[in-house]
């Protein structure tokens, strides 16, 4: 039969286990978080693009409309982090100004802030 001290240890070192899984459990809960509001924001702001597209209407008035002052931040840097990564649309600089275009006829050209300021028309760039 096991002492009293034996017994004292092995809980001991039960609680200790306890505690790392659960503190890993919370590390997993934070991340989850994070991620899901993460692509919360980033539906939203496809939403919006679909609407304002359809509408015409302009994002940039929809998204301080609509979204949180954070969640604005946050899904520019998502759109610009999203063009970079993707290369969905091809990137131009004309006269130090970065434009992103579709390479396609009547393609949507659009500037560094996701704002469509032109079209892609015979090979070239039609500016509005």
């Amino acid at each position: 039969m096991k002492n009293s001290k034996e017994i004292n240890n092995f809980h001991n070192e039960l609680l200790l286990e306890f505690e790392s899984v659960t503190l890993l459990i919370n590390d997993y809960k934070k991340k989850i978080k994070k991620e899901y509001q993460q692509l919360l924001i980033e539906e939203k702001n496809k939403l919006l693009l679909k609407v304002a597209e359809g509408e015409n209407l302009d994002i940039n008035d929809l998204k301080k409309k609509y979204l949180k002052a954070k969640e604005i931040t946050i899904t520019y840097e998502m759109n610009k982090q999203l063009i970079n990564e993707e290369e969905l649309l091809d990137k131009i600089i004309i006269e130090d100004t970065v434009y992103y275009y579709e390479n396609k006829e009547k393609g949507k050209v659009f500037d560094i802030e996701n704002k469509e300021v032109g079209i892609f028309k015979n090979g070239s760039m039609i500016f509005f």
